[in-house]
């Protein structure tokens, strides 16, 4: 398993305050986030949209790097589905091998935003990055206004 570590150099991403996948992960352990579902996706976008301007190589490897377990499955699973719609075509080789783990697809559906009756809808509209783990998340809320 190849590990790559977010540096903290003058220009590093923790530096200019973006939030990586690792920090996040983090964030979700500590509870910081866990306990608002819909404010922790919140936080998530942000860090898929601040993975979307990275231009530096080492900045995109590093910003998707494995990030630690956040003490649940499921935002394990979407973590590893995020990374991939992120980072798919735009990692060096081997950066994204860690969502291929059995242990980051979760066997019961995740919701984090528990969509109930909309369930089906949003299934349809989350990425398959997202979806081959069995996450559901549509689109729209990894997405900027």
């Amino acid at each position: 398993m190849t590990t790559t570590t977010v540096t903290h150099g003058a220009d590093s991403p923790q530096r200019r305050g973006l939030v990586p996948y690792a920090e996040f992960a983090r964030l979700l352990a500590s509870n910081d986030l866990r306990d608002d579902p819909s404010f922790a996706v919140r936080v998530l976008r942000e860090s898929v949209l601040q993975a979307e301007t990275l231009t530096a190589q080492d900045d995109i490897d590093a910003f998707h790097c494995e990030p630690p377990r956040t003490g649940h499955p499921g935002w394990d699973a979407l973590l590893a589905g995020v990374a991939v719609f992120t980072g798919a075509g735009r990692v060096s080789p081997g950066v994204l091998q860690w969502t291929l783990s059995a242990d980051r697809r979760v066997p019961e559906l995740f919701d984090p935003l528990d969509t109930g009756k909309y369930r089906l809808l949003e299934m349809f509209r989350t990425p398959a990055a997202i979806r081959e783990h069995n996450v559901i998340l549509a689109a729209g809320n990894l997405e900027g206004v």
